[in-house]
């Protein structure tokens, strides 16, 4: 994942948008954390083609030598005697379960003849904070991912948790001697190591938050939310358009990149792609696409040579882009494009770009070569990690149509490679999380709630039912696993965190400027800048950053701190809590903060110093603003979210955005939380649960119910 934002490219209503590693003085680049027992992620040695013969023979039999060295496909053996399968769905809500359930058979058998739980989540109820600890059953005081993002108490600037790239090595700048990998700034141990280490085989599908993945001797990974895609960011799109202002074209939109393109029967322009590594300036490789208008309806496009026939308001087929590093290496993509409009203005999306699963250029699986195993068996997919078109539809690039009708073909391919892997590959532990549920909600949760400020009733007639579509596309997936289990295997599915809308954003640095823990240089009362630049150091006690995260300025760990450490700092924390959760919208007349969780008394473990000092719990409708998670401090306390992006969860109070546990076992315990899952899913397979552990094992009160 990306470090630093810059100009286009920024945090986005509560997740981290695409970043530009080169960025202006003031947004320098800062090395992550990392986790020093961390390797790179591994990948299989690619052959790319050559112009000369002799070289080209040379390479071959370089080829012959190291395949005849490797070890063949893995051996999976006889199928198991019992097996604990999970299935994850982001963001499903425990109400709308229940309120939905008389429209979900499956769940409801597994309601009343197994078991129902609100799963307890992390503070904060963020993906990213939740799926860590689900996978290793620790808080986030012992594996240090806090938010989405986190900040250099150096610098005060903010940069990505998660996977930290480390570029490519090249041989005479010829030939590609060592790949792009990456560490992770999270620590602890994915639980399915654990069950790896015990010689049980696994098959793990895009777990969100845990990459890069582990080496594993008898598993099969396939990463999730955290891979990159080409352009090493979490999904920048492209945007070609006729009609572009010039305010556009000085300060493109987050999220994508917009191309201007003139009219003509060949119009020519570029795929900006992956940074060049032979670069030191940043450059991107580029490929040229060649778009033809034909007709009234529909659009072909050429790239490296193959054309596509794109038809008006429908997604084209897959194709792949080449961008070439040197005549001997060369990274290979996988996007589609969508004919917006040709009348009055041309305008096309494409997509992210893929890692083609063919042939990627980073390891996005595990093995490396299990991506290509996964193509030949089921054909092109999606390998980036945030893999649905969020960003394209809160920019109004794309319509809502187009956003739905790539969700359910994403979560098409995503069942058609679990229901292949879990028929085809056995393994004791069997793990596959959709997030379909959870990018619905994200971006239509407007329409179903007629009090958000971006409530349409013509679009709710249409779209209303979307959230309640990807439920029943759920439950007829469980409803497929629960008839392939036999009678020894658990089922668990879970989801991380409930949902909420958010009609109403707090400006949390500029609250921190009213009450005097903020100062701006020169006096002023607030700032359009990000990244701090107008703050007075000198006269700050406490500033935000992140989905509800507040750090103090505490004298010692921050460059330029004037707050004492210890019971001073305690006493502050306290001080500004209390009266955080007095806050009252004006417009509303509402609590918008439900409560303040201080880290000391909400964490626990070595990572702990790096957490914020005050996390906010926001009541029901409420979240920060979009500006405060780069440090922002706009005029005005609050403002209407008028953004697609209209439902959250990542600074929601946590008791009340609780996930969902469903088993076909019957469970003893009442309350069940999300670090109970990695000890008790252990214990079933008779592999020791470590000492660290903070999750305890669940009861199991029967021998196998709710098939």
């Amino acid at each position: 994942m990306p470090a630093l934002a810059s100009r286009g490219d920024a945090v986005r209503d509560g997740n981290i948008a695409p970043v530009n590693r080169k960025v202006h003085v003031a947004e320098a680049t800062i090395r992550p954390i990392m986790d020093p027992n961390s390797s790179g992620t591994r990948r299989r040695m690619r052959w790319r083609w050559v112009r000369s013969p002799a070289v080209g023979m040379a390479v071959v039999l370089a080829a012959m030598v190291v395949v005849a060295g490797c070890h063949g496909k893995r051996d999976e053996g006889p199928p198991p005697a019992r097996r604990v399968v999970i299935l994850g769905f982001d963001g499903v809500d425990p109400d709308f379960l229940e309120q939905w359930s008389s429209e979900l058979p499956h769940v409801r058998k597994l309601m009343t003849a197994g078991t129902f739980r609100r799963l307890a989540t992390t503070v904060p109820p963020a993906s990213c904070t939740a799926w860590s600890s689900f996978a290793t059953g620790i808080n986030p005081g012992g594996h240090g991912i806090f938010d989405f993002i986190y900040r250099d108490p150096k610098t005060y600037l903010p940069d990505r948790t998660g996977a930290v790239s480390h570029k490519a090595e090249y041989l005479w700048n010829l030939f590609e001697r060592k790949p792009e990998t990456f560490t992770t700034t999270m620590t602890g141990v994915p639980f399915w190591k654990r069950v790896d280490e015990a010689a049980l085989r696994s098959v793990v599908l895009r777990v969100p938050c845990v990459y890069p993945l582990i080496e594993a001797e008898h598993g099969h990974l396939e990463g999730g939310f955290g891979v990159p895609d080409i352009r090493g960011t979490e999904g920048t799109f492209h945007f070609y358009t006729t009609e572009l202002t010039p305010a556009e074209a000085a300060d493109p939109k987050w999220g994508g990149k917009v191309v201007s393109i003139g009219r003509g029967e060949e119009i020519r322009s570029i795929i900006e792609g992956p940074i060049n590594p032979l670069s030191d300036k940043g450059e991107r490789l580029t490929a040229e696409v060649v778009f033809r208008p034909r007709g009234a309806d529909s659009v072909e496009v050429e790239v490296d040579g193959r054309k596509h026939t794109l038809q008006l308001g429908r997604w084209g087929d897959w194709f792949r882009v080449s961008f070439r590093v040197t005549p001997f290496s060369t990274i290979h993509g996988l996007a589609r494009f969508r004919l917006v409009s040709l009348e009055p203005e041309l305008r096309i999306y494409l997509s992210p770009i893929n890692h083609d699963p063919a042939d990627p250029a980073i390891a996005v699986t595990e093995p490396p070569e299990y991506a290509t195993e996964l193509y030949e068996a089921v054909g092109d997919y999606k390998t980036v990690g945030w893999n649905h078109e969020t960003w394209g539809l809160n920019e109004e690039r794309i319509g809502e149509d187009a956003f739905m009708e790539d969700v359910f073909d994403t979560m098409r391919k995503t069942e058609e490679i679990t229901f292949h892997e879990f028929d085809t590959r056995p393994a004791e532990l069997f793990v596959s999380v959709f997030v379909e549920p959870d990018r619905t909600s994200h971006m239509m949760y407007r329409l179903i709630d007629e009090n958000h400020p971006l409530y349409d009733p013509r679009l709710a007639a249409k779209y209303g039912d979307a959230i309640r579509q990807t439920y029943r596309r759920m439950d007829e997936i469980i409803g497929k696993m629960m008839s392939r289990l036999g009678p020894d295997d658990t089922l668990f599915v879970i989801s991380d965190h409930g949902f909420h809308s958010y009609r109403r954003g707090f400006n949390v640095n500029t609250w921190l400027i009213e009450q005097g823990y903020m100062a701006l240089k020169g006096g002023k009362k607030s700032t359009d800048k990000k990244f701090f630049l107008d703050v007075d150091w000198a006269h700050t006690k406490a500033y935000a950053m992140g989905v509800g995260g507040i750090y103090l300025n505490i004298r010692g760990r921050e460059a330029q701190g004037i707050v004492e450490p210890g019971e001073p700092a305690r006493r502050l924390a306290r001080e500004i809590a209390a009266k955080l959760e007095k806050v009252v919208d004006p417009k509303t007349g509402e609590r918008a903060i439900h409560r303040v969780y201080l880290a000391g008394e909400t964490w626990k473990g070595p990572r702990l110093p790096e957490a914020q000092d005050l996390q906010i719990g926001f009541a029901e409708g409420y979240r920060v603003s979009s500006a405060t998670p780069l440090g922002g401090a706009p005029a005005g306390l609050f403002e209407d979210n008028m953004k697609k992006w209209s439902g959250d969860h990542a600074a929601s109070v946590m008791s009340e955005t609780k996930g969902i546990f469903l088993s076909n076992r019957s469970i003893k315990e009442q309350d069940v939380r999300i670090v109970d899952l990695a000890p008790t899913a252990l214990d079933l397979l008779g592999v020791p649960v470590p000492a660290d552990y903070e999750g305890r094992v669940l009861t199991i009160e029967d021998g196998g119910t709710g098939r």
